[in-house]
């Protein structure tokens, strides 16, 4: 065979083989499966009564994937054990479609273990943190030492957060000695684009399940005020504009000292 047509001939190989692997990963994500819900971190389709999934005292969200649709989200009461009838019908993981970011957001939507009240409290030390912003620098407690910083927790699926972005952003005007902080469970994918619709122009701390879990069921948005000593000066939750005058006299006041 001489050089040319040996050349041509492998092109064709090469080729042909990734056609095959395109059809073939074309087929895998073809073949997954969309979950309906999910309940004790299993993953179940419409083929699932969804009365059956929630036992009395169950606590439930609704979650979304990529592409828009609901996913019933149950979290069972404390010691409940699920049925081994229902752990046959659940759909492994790896056959569901978006499983990685469904579990994440199931896991930070979970209630707090106190049915009420934030996690926390004005006049003690904020909780020990560390997580990485949407530039990948790490922020930390040690990082905002003999700072005031102020954290905005928030979710994607929160209309009054997203509303109130604007708002915080004029802050951040207001008070450029300030560190301000947006916190969610999502990542950098879910949270930019969201950030430039609104124009939020905070740091972004993505994947920050430690702080999301400080909301409980209270509710998003949840913002915190610190002092220069890490300890809470502010702390409510809701978007009125009567919280959000309540925060900026605490940053004043604390600006000032």
């Amino acid at each position: 065979m001489n050089t040319s047509l040996y050349v041509r001939t492998l092109v064709v190989i090469i080729f042909s083989v990734i056609g095959c692997l395109n059809m073939l990963a074309q087929t895998a994500d073809e073949g997954l499966v969309k979950a309906s819900a999910i309940a004790d971190g299993l993953f179940f389709d419409n083929k699932v009564s969804l009365k059956s999934l929630i036992p009395a005292n169950s606590t439930t969200a609704i979650l979304k994937d990529p592409d828009g649709k609901a996913v019933l989200a149950v979290y069972f009461p404390k010691d409940h054990i699920i049925d081994e009838s229902l752990k046959q019908s659940a759909i492994p993981a790896e056959c569901v479609q978006y499983a990685d970011k469904l579990i994440r957001d199931y896991e930070g939507r979970r209630p707090l273990p106190i049915a009420s009240g934030l996690g926390v409290r004005i006049g003690e030390p904020f909780i020990s943190f560390e997580y990485s912003d949407t530039d990948s620098n790490v922020w930390n407690n040690d990082k905002l030492k003999d700072r005031i910083y102020v954290i905005n927790i928030w979710q994607t699926e929160c209309g009054p957060c997203r509303r109130e972005m604007p708002v915080l952003s004029e802050w951040k005007e207001k008070f450029p000695e300030v560190v301000f902080l947006s916190a969610s469970r999502h990542n950098k994918e879910e949270i930019l684009p969201i950030a430039e619709q609104h124009n939020f122009t905070w740091i972004h701390l993505q994947e920050a399940t430690d702080l999301v879990a400080l909301v409980g069921q209270q509710g998003f948005p949840l913002t915190i005020v610190v002092d220069k000593n890490g300890i809470v000066r502010h702390a409510k939750v809701g978007a009125s504009a009567e919280n959000q005058a309540e925060a900026v006299a605490t940053i004043e006041q604390l600006s000032k000292m």
